[in-house]
Order: C-alpha cells, then structure tokens, then sequence
C-alpha cells in the first residue's frame, strides 16, 4: 500500500502497483457529502472538460454503475476495498447520519409511544421492526435485519 499527496493535507491509499500510473497525476481532495474523495480534472487543449474520481479510474467502470468502499473510507482506494454496485447496494453501507440522535442506524425515538423505533429500507420501503425500551434492542434488530435484506453491503450498528 502507497500513500497520494492530496490537498487539504489527505492522502489516498492506493495499491503498489497502481502508485506510479496514478500518482502522474495532481489529485486534490473534494468533499462530497461529508466524505472525502480523490479527484482530478481533466483538460483538453488546455480548457477544462470535467473530472474523473479516483475509485472510479482504478475501477474502470461505466458511468451507470456505483463504486463502494467496503470500509466506508472513501480515500482508501485500494482494490480490496472496492466494488462494483448499484445506487441502491452503495445506499446500504452508508454511515450513520449527521442528524442521528439514537446513535444507531436504523433506530429514532418515537415520540408518541415514548419508544425507539427499529426500521431498515429496503430498496424504496421502509420496514418496521419494532419498538423497543431502549435503543441498544433497536439496534440489535436493525442488524438481524441488515444481515438479512443487505447481505454483504449490510452496514451494521456497532453495539
């Protein structure tokens, strides 16, 4: 594993043998969503004609399709930590969001039955899994869930 200077101080992990095709390159480091990414742009005849990320060079992939970092650092772009998905399966590794307060994924306080509140999405519905006195047991039921319906993707509440 090889270290790429980014700006903003960060650094891309990349493969050995992908180091001395990629590091020919400036990168920069963009913030997209709360996340960090490796992305440089692209010039033709010295005018600019867009972007290319980082994961996605390395992955070669077409437009239609998503790149997913298993270990949910968007700057570790090294092979084994990245596939091929779809929105969706990329959707189901996301980290906890900002506006949490359970500190859970999958688990919000249900302020007219006074309980936590287990659900998971699944593709564009959402599925109830319960209401629980504390949010740990919510937690506990988004994760059987996760395993079940996200399979590899699944992005599990550390309890």
């Amino acid at each position: 594993m090889k270290e790429i200077q980014l700006t903003q101080g960060k650094v891309a992990l990349v493969d050995d043998d992908m180091f001395e095709y990629l590091n020919q390159w400036k990168w920069y480091a963009k913030k997209s969503c709360n996340n960090f990414y490796a992305k440089r742009n692209i010039r033709i005849n010295k005018k600019y004609a867009g972007y290319v990320l980082m994961h996605r060079l390395i992955m070669n992939v077409e437009k239609d399709f998503f790149i997913d970092h298993v270990d949910g650092c968007s700057l570790n772009n090294q092979k084994n930590n990245l596939r091929i998905c779809t929105h969706a399966e990329n959707m189901r590794n996301k980290k906890l969001p900002i506006n949490n307060t359970s500190g859970f994924k999958g688990v919000y306080w249900h302020k007219h039955t006074k309980k936590w509140m287990g659900f998971i999405r699944i593709n564009t519905k959402q599925l109830h899994l319960g209401l629980f006195s504390n949010a740990i047991d919510g937690a506990k039921a988004y994760n059987e869930a996760a395993i079940k319906f996200h399979g590899e993707f699944a992005k599990l509440n550390e309890i």
